[in-house]
């Protein structure tokens, strides 16, 4: 796989020439100040066609006049032009944008799967585009999204986090299987645990992020409980186009990436890659590092790359296909006789195409999916005696995702069906004895959606009602042991293989409605139901956990959430948004971890059995406040605050002996207070972001308890700053400095490690192609 790498990568960075001519070549910019405005999208007619690059320029080769042209951007108004036939002459086309606060005019598609612009549907739904992308210090696409209101996420140790997690509205902050998320419209969480490897997703290949809140399972049934998150990458607009940038910084942490595509007609592919590695630095507490003598630092490399071509003529069709790749080494910061000591690998490929079209009032779009996770983790150890062994886990996910629509009088109709299927194939396999741990299994999803979107009073009043059917089967699975010795004999009472396919089946509604009299004011309402179906790793793998061993429980069936929320968006003026949301939520059968009550020699002493159960019952409630000002066309500032109440209102425990009664406890990893508030200026000398964060306290453990590693019973209270500084010089060559935690805030986790501290990284790049 290395070698398949480094050849695209090294391809990808061969320049050619594609032939072809311009009809129209433009160039977005600020009204007042002539700053360039990159990451506009541009429309002709309601299709989005291209977005701006970084220096604000577009071109387009299949258009004509008579052509509606409109550009949007967040902080502007529309632009709207009919294109006549001196616009198309080659000339350079110059759309100058008036500034105002018209975010809300942007379309999205993953709120009813259909695109939509924001301020047309009932619901809480918000944009990262990729200028605020630009501006962000954050090297990864998580961390940009927790800048929302009521939006966590959970990565202790920045680019060297293995495993990161992103959940909104208090669902829960360490599972990422209550939070779809997808790229380009392509699921992207796994079946075997329901979690997303956040570091497939480059943003430098990103052209906006929607985030849709609140139950989404009407739509995309499971893993949409709590919330959608939906990430689109930019397609080339040029005939040759490209950039590549090359990096440095902290822990000796240095990269590079770039990207080549081109347009000729309908056609256009693109190729992108990214390299990137570093030293590290020790993760661990001062207590661990006098206990551990093979204490290491924890370092990594990665390398990905991506290839895409598409057609793309007009609305009647389109058609994408993708492919990328994705290798990467994570040492988690333990050596004792293995080369690179324990590691984590997660090489990952995957392959989607996607195809939509328009026949009157009349549109479709479908999209067929494989990913594939070779899932690997180095263990080893040195107690009385020396113990290793690998975990080998081959992760599948593939399916099939349907859509209609049709516009019908005042209502647009839409239906859809959708097929998902998972599997697992995992062994632990021991080097120091002979023994092999075996898990495996399967599940597949069926479902169907139904939704109608109603208008009144031209628009005034917008009604949304839909209902989803999911059918879900778990089948060919089991837990088995070869050959088993002291390490894993404890382990034979929980062996099993041959059960009978466990099935079961949802019914998700969702209705809203929307009062919008004007462009200043809109006021919705909304009621939906979203569940979470059980994972592969907790029906049909039993192993060591933290604390304990977890039993497989293939008896789990779904959890689901009922959430009610309100809110309105307020324009007082043409430069300031306001906006704020309540919600509450009460869910029912949540997955927790409990005892069986028994308890396990695993070598070292007895410990707890634990087995994932439908036993408690939760509320959830908050507020979500959000503002952004454009002080001038140079100068945005914005802020948001979210407080949250996350508790468990019911537990029912399996076993006299369980004594921990969590009725009245608060979820853990979920923040009571959190806000954030920032800046983005443009000067003719130096385009500077910077973003400040609270995260409130919250609690360790399920049971409430002082912890005693952290040595309380919550995380301490975070507060952090981040600086991005950049500058483009001769409209092609860029430098950025960014600054991550810049007053070196100890951040800690839950076994007392602790985050990396200030992190520095200085980028510098360059523009291919023709300006």
């Amino acid at each position: 796989m290395n070698r398949i790498l480094t050849c695209t990568i090294a391809i990808m960075l061969t320049a050619f020439t594609v032939q072809g001519q311009e009809l129209l070549r433009g160039q977005v910019l600020d009204a007042q100040n002539q700053i360039t405005v990159p990451g506009a999208h541009i429309y002709i007619g309601n299709k989005l066609v291209g977005v701006s690059d970084f220096q604000g320029y577009f071109s387009l080769d299949d258009v004509s006049p008579k052509n509606q042209l409109a550009v949007t951007a967040i902080g502007y108004n529309r632009f709207t032009h009919i294109l006549t036939k001196q616009d198309l002459n080659g000339r350079l086309f110059v759309a100058e944008l008036q500034s105002s606060d018209i975010g809300l005019d942007e379309f999205v598609v993953t709120a009813t799967r259909n695109e939509q612009r924001i301020n047309e549907i009932p619901g809480r739904i918000e944009l990262i585009g990729a200028e605020r992308l630009s501006f962000a210090a954050a090297p990864s696409a998580d961390e940009a999204i927790s800048t929302l209101p009521g939006v966590h996420s959970g990565r202790s140790f920045g680019l060297f986090s293995h495993r990161a997690t992103v959940s909104m509205r208090g669902v829960s902050g360490k599972e990422q299987a209550r939070t779809l998320v997808l790229l380009d419209g392509v699921p992207m969480n796994k079946a075997d645990g329901g979690s997303v490897n956040w570091n497939l997703f480059s943003t430098g290949d990103i052209e906006r992020i929607e985030v849709v809140k609140g139950p989404g399972s009407a739509l995309y049934g499971g893993n949409a409980m709590g919330g959608v998150i939906n990430i689109v990458r930019r397609k080339p607009g040029k005939p040759l186009e490209g950039h590549i940038a090359a990096s440095g910084g902290t822990y000796f942490t240095r990269g590079f990436r770039g990207n080549l595509g081109g347009r000729k007609g309908a056609f256009y592919w693109q190729a992108s890659g990214l390299w990137r590695a570093s030293d590290g630095y020790i993760t661990q507490s001062e207590a661990d590092r006098k206990a551990n003598p093979h204490i290491i630092k924890s370092d990594f490399h990665e390398k990905m790359a991506t290839l895409r071509a598409g057609y793309s003529q007009s609305e009647k069709f389109e058609a994408e296909v993708v492919f990328s790749a994705f290798d990467d080494t994570r040492g988690t910061g333990e050596k004792v006789y293995q080369p690179e000591g324990n590691t984590t690998d997660h090489d990952t490929y995957s392959v989607h195409a996607s195809f939509k079209g328009r026949s009157g009032l009349a549109s479709w779009n479908s999209v067929v999916f494989f990913n594939r996770e070779d899932y690997k983790r180095v263990s080893e150890w040195f107690k009385d005696d020396y113990t290793w062994y690998d975990v080998r886990s081959a992760r599948l996910d593939y399916g099939a995702l349907t859509g209609i629509h049709r516009q019908t009088g005042r209502h647009l109709l839409s239906a859809g069906v959708d097929i998902r299927m998972g599997e697992v194939d995992a062994a632990d396999i021991y080097f120091t004895s002979t023994d092999q741990v075996d898990n495996f299994g399967k599940n597949s999803f069926y479902g169907m959606y139904a939704q109608d979107q109603i208008r009144f009073y031209d628009s005034t009043i917008v009604l949304v009602a839909g209902l989803r059917y999911d059918y879900a089967t778990f089948y060919e699975s089991g837990f088995r042991i070869h050959d088993p010795s002291a390490e894993t004999k404890f382990m034979r009472p929980y062996e099993f293989s041959g059960l009978p396919a466990q099935s079961w089946g949802a019914l998700s509604p969702r209705i809203s409605l929307q009062y919008k009299p004007g462009d200043r004011f809109r006021l919705y309402a909304a009621y939906g139901r979203g569940f979470r179906p059980a994972v592969l790793d907790d029906l049909c793998r039993s192993g060591r956990v933290r604390g304990g061993f977890k039993v497989a429980n293939p008896r789990l069936l779904p959890e689901f959430l009922n959430s009610f929320e309100t809110g309105a968006d307020f324009r007082p003026t043409e430069k300031l948004r306001l906006s704020a949301s309540a919600y509450a939520s009460s869910g029912k059968d949540f997955l927790y971890y409990v005892s069986t009550g028994d308890s396990i020699d695993m070598g070292f002493g007895n410990r707890p059995v634990m087995i994932r159960a439908n036993i408690s019952s939760v509320r959830m409630y908050g507020i979500e406040t959000d503002f952004m000002l454009t002080v001038s066309p140079a100068l945005l500032i914005f802020g948001n605050y979210a407080f949250n109440i996350s508790e468990i209102t019911d537990f029912e425990a399996l076993t006299m002996t369980d004594g921990a009664d969590l009725t009245g406890k608060y979820l853990t990893d979920v923040p009571f207070h959190s806000a954030n508030m920032g800046l983005q200026l443009r000067t003719p000398y130096v385009d500077a972001g910077v973003l400040s964060r609270f995260t409130g306290a919250m609690y360790v453990n399920d049971q409430n308890i002082t912890d005693e590693i952290v040595g309380s019973k919550t995380y301490p209270d975070v507060f952090t700053v981040d600086l991005k500084l950049s500058r483009l010089f001769a409209s092609r060559y860029s430098v950025s400095l960014s600054v991550q935690n810049v007053f070196d805030r100890k951040i800690y986790e839950s076994k007392g490690a602790v985050g990396p501290g200030r992190f520095i990284m200085l980028e510098a790049g360059v523009a291919l192609g023709k300006m």
